[in-house]
């Protein structure tokens, strides 16, 4: 894997605040250092890619699936525009190949995908070509049906609605047997759901109890409903009439389901539910903004969980959960894609004030540390105001997701101009 270094494009950026004038051009700048080509064979467990993509920085040094939308928010407002679109059409490659769009661009990473965009990323990306979207139109279809709605992994089909999976032991076993080197033991249950975990994204947190396996999550439930939703707009476009219909059933019946078991009336918030206890968990974490994201809840619902903003909103952003859990996907940590999760989420119920308060306060935090030490980081400690974040290893520089959420947030909600 090489670094690719080459000239950006040229742009002016204006905002009211210098500083984060100042930020902004360090963030169009510091993309080429986070561009890179795959090897054009299999090298250091990295496999081929056909484009450029953008890895998030730091020690991870892959192609990695759920980071490149977040990324790919900013490049464009970054004039990447080819790059991007690279970055989706590495995804439907690796559809093609792999059947999966794995966790990441190494080897050890393709018994896994993580939280699924593909659809989001494709219409970000397209730019009027009705060929080129019929193709990631249908390859779309490939993941959602062929990984997402596989009922013997992903797809729970008594109650309806999506898991987490990490196939790992079955890719790892010939004619019935497991190689050699892997013992019984290596396939514990908790080392399976600590993989099924590392697909969620959040890895690790106190959210899943140690048995994401177990559980029907919010997020992934939204994502899904938000795939269904974006197939009937996209079939819609592509003159495909029956499709429009069949998606907006599907993405019907999701909502009804989600609404039976991740919704609680009594405390106005989706909550994750564990099919085997047969009880939801009740975790608040800013998964249960997702709904709003993804435009899945009624009104009614967005302005019950529009009152919980205070359980979580802290000097420096949205606090990813309300338990000191020791995990780094817990409080006092803050993750840039889960801020824009919840500040689009509540601008698509008109919350605009309250989106624009978490924006400030995020983007503040953000361009203080940036200030103090010249970087952006992978998280931060929205609570103390400062890097000090829980985590499982040395915080990492970078970093690819912050940097496209700064300049989403800049100029989206902010105002900032990019030329």
């Amino acid at each position: 894997m090489d670094t690719l270094y080459f000239d950006l494009p040229q742009i002016r950026v204006q905002c009211s605040d210098r500083t984060i004038e100042k930020t902004l051009l360090h963030i169009h700048q510091f993309w080429k250092y986070l561009i890179k080509t795959a090897p054009p064979y299999t090298k250091n467990e990295l496999f081929y890619l056909p484009h450029s993509y953008v890895v998030p920085g730091g020690v991870f040094q892959q192609l990695f699936y759920w980071d490149s939308y977040f990324m790919i928010l900013g490049l464009k407002i970054s004039k990447l525009h080819s790059l991007a679109r690279g970055i989706v059409e590495n995804f439907l490659y690796e559809i093609k190949t792999f059947g999966i769009i794995p966790n990441s661009s190494e080897l050890a990473h393709l018994s896994r995908s993580q939280p699924p965009f593909l659809t989001s990323m494709i219409q970000e990306v397209w730019e009027g070509d009705l060929e080129w979207l019929r193709y990631a139109y249908e390859w779309a279809k490939v993941e959602y049906e062929n990984v997402w709605m596989d009922a013997n992994t992903h797809f729970h089909q008594e109650i309806g609605l999506n898991r987490y999976y990490d196939r790992l032991e079955s890719l790892l076993k010939v004619k019935g047997e497991s190689y050699l080197y892997f013992s019984d033991t290596y396939f514990s249950e908790r080392f399976w759901q600590e993989r099924v975990e590392a697909e969620s994204g959040w890895d690790y947190t106190g959210r899943f109890y140690r048995q994401c396996g177990n559980v029907i999550p919010v997020d992934l439930n939204s994502l899904l409903y938000k795939y269904e939703t974006d197939f009937s707009y996209l079939s819609k476009i592509l003159h495909l009439e029956n499709e429009v219909v069949f998606w907006k059933n599907r993405a019907s019946k999701r909502k009804k389901l989600m609404d039976q078991y991740l919704w609680n009336q009594e405390l106005g918030m989706y909550l994750d539910y564990n099919f085997v206890t047969k009880q939801q968990y009740r975790y608040f974490s800013l998964a249960t903004f997702y709904p709003l994201w993804a435009s899945v809840a009624s009104p009614q619902q967005a302005a019950k969980i529009r009152k919980h903003i205070s359980l979580f909103l802290c000097a420096g952003g949205m606090v990813t959960s309300t338990v000191p859990s020791g995990f780094q996907w817990d409080y006092p940590n803050g993750w840039a894609p889960l801020q824009w999760i919840v500040i689009q989420g509540l601008k698509n119920y008109g919350y605009l004030e309250e989106s624009l308060q978490i924006a400030k306060r995020w983007i503040r935090l953000c361009t203080h540390v940036f200030l103090k030490h010249g970087k952006l980081y992978e998280k931060y400690n929205v609570v103390d105001f400062n890097i000090q974040a829980v985590g499982r290893y040395p915080l990492q520089e970078g970093f690819g997701w912050t940097n496209g959420i700064y300049e989403k947030i800049a100029v989206d909600i902010l105002g900032c101009i990019v030329q």
